[in-house]
């Protein structure tokens, strides 16, 4: 199994044309569960991402996901939309890993807020852009010492 089609399964996606996309590039590298006002807002912000990420649901798991549900979803982190959207809704939304592009192994235990996702970013040199509806700033904010050793590197 190629190392995108094992992270794709460890997201919990399955190979689909609409996820080519994921851990297929240098951006497009979290892997997080979407809840359900995170999707909404995401849709309604021009990030369609909610309702992909319900399509990829469906034909993963035969059926159509409900409001207690988590979708799973690849993202880009260069914009740390996953902390944001985990930070502004208490829905479950948060990020269930990021892969490394340039070796095998993934990053765990991301807390949820946009200064340690920032800290992920920087540590895997991968550099920052926007995605529409995101709006961080880390106002001087920093990932603690003792979050950061939380963050597990893990071999796949």
């Amino acid at each position: 199994m190629s190392k995108i089609n094992k992270v794709k399964d460890l997201c919990g996606i399955p190979i689909h044309s609409s996820t080519n996309h994921c851990f297929n590039d240098k951006t497009h590298q979290t892997c997080y569960m979407l809840g359900a006002k995170a999707r909404k807002y995401a849709d309604d912000s021009n990030n369609p991402i909610g309702k992909a990420s319900e399509k990829i649901f469906k034909i993963k798991n035969k059926r159509k996901a409900t409001k207690d549900d988590l979708t799973s979803w690849c993202t880009c982190f260069g914009s740390k939309v996953c902390s944001y959207y985990a930070s502004k809704f208490n829905d479950g939304t948060h990020i269930k890993f990021i892969n490394n592009p340039n070796n095998n192994q993934i990053l765990k235990n991301i807390p949820n807020n946009t200064a340690c996702e920032e800290y992920a970013r920087k540590a895997l040199e991968v550099k920052s852009h926007g995605t529409p509806g995101v709006y961080t700033t880390q106002g001087g904010k920093v990932c603690s010492k003792k979050r950061i050793k939380d963050i597990k590197y893990e071999s796949i």
